[in-house]
């Protein structure tokens, strides 16, 4: 696509870690912005080619190693530049955009499992120890958060009460946790990538394939029946590969209401202001994510838009 200089690739590393920092030290702008690091680092790697790609990601990464730390760097790699590595590639091969947030998520999440466990963990402490180490600080952030609003005693009882009831449940489900946390923000960055490449480069790089024509291959619901029962019925590490499993594939199914939701706006023209409105909707009422995933499991039998059907049709 095109060649870099040294001078260039340079100006590029400082840019990015400018942004970087600036996420790091404006707590309005680390949420927001945060989850976009790896967007400029997808886009420079398509751009450019995979030989620079490669350079500016070791770069960001030992320039790093320098400023923060091993620990922080390697957690920084793990997360952000496998991440975007890989979904460079993928787009590079113009995958379509589920494999292309599959394999990004997939690898960035797999190996941030395994540096958590066998770099970061206490190596006297169990797996599931540890995971419970990592959800009660997660509770320990939201009270002390909620002390510092003022006068919720109430609210502080609840959650304290809730951490202690349900902390072991929640390790358990620690590295789906982890997993869906780097689906979404896979997905975020192909997204944002995308928007940006096509209004800065002609030449289209992206798969042709639409979100609202996705489907989830037949054969996960009986990986969702076979991890129900299996997490309803086996205890320790059979249940807690249950419970894992009956968690990602009810995000699977998720994604599919969503994505038959989406058909139905496009087909009929809905403005994107209610749009946002619907999704909004959704994701703010736990009774409307469950019909989504209600929606996406009923479609495997329905084929609601039929895209099944075109297939089964289609020439081999």
């Amino acid at each position: 696509m095109g060649r870099l200089s040294a001078e260039k690739a340079l100006l590029l590393v400082v840019v990015f870690l400018v942004f970087l920092f600036v996420v790091m030290l404006v707590p309005e702008f680390s949420v927001m912005l945060g989850v976009l690091i790896p967007v400029p680092l997808t886009f420079f790697y398509v751009r450019f080619g995979r030989r620079t790609g490669l350079v500016l990601l070791t770069l960001v990464f030992i320039v790093l190693f320098i400023l923060i730390g091993p620990k922080p760097a390697v957690l920084f790699f793990t997360e952000y530049v496998v991440l975007a590595g890989v979904m460079a590639e993928a787009i590079r091969f113009r995958l379509s955009f589920d494999k292309c947030i599959l394999f990004s998520a997939l690898f960035s999440a797999a190996l941030s499992i395994v540096l958590l466990l066998f770099v970061f963990a206490d190596r006297e402490a169990t797996l599931l120890e540890f995971f419970q180490k990592q959800i009660d600080g997660h509770f320990t952030q939201s009270i002390e958060a909620l002390k510092t609003m003022g006068d919720k005693s109430e609210e502080i009882k609840v959650l304290q009460d809730f951490a202690g009831k349900a902390s072991g449940s929640l390790a358990q489900a620690y590295p789906s946790f982890i997993a869906l946390g780097t689906l979404i923000t896979a997905l975020v960055n192909y997204y944002a990538t995308r928007f940006l490449w096509r209004r800065i480069d002609s030449y289209d790089m992206f798969h042709h394939a639409r979100f609202s024509g996705w489907v989830v291959p037949d054969q996960v619901i009986w990986i969702l029946i076979g991890s129900s029962a299996v997490f309803l019925l086996a205890d320790n590490v059979l249940g807690a590969i249950g419970i894992n499993l009956l968690l990602m594939t009810l995000v699977a199914y998720f994604f599919q209401g969503l994505a038959i939701t989406i058909y139905f706006l496009e087909s009929r023209n809905v403005p994107i202001f209610f749009w946002v409105l619907i999704f909004f909707v959704i994701l703010l009422q736990p009774l409307l994510v469950g019909a989504s995933i209600g929606l996406g499991i009923f479609d495997t039998w329905m084929d609601l838009r039929k895209v099944r059907a075109i297939k089964e049709q289609s020439p081999e």
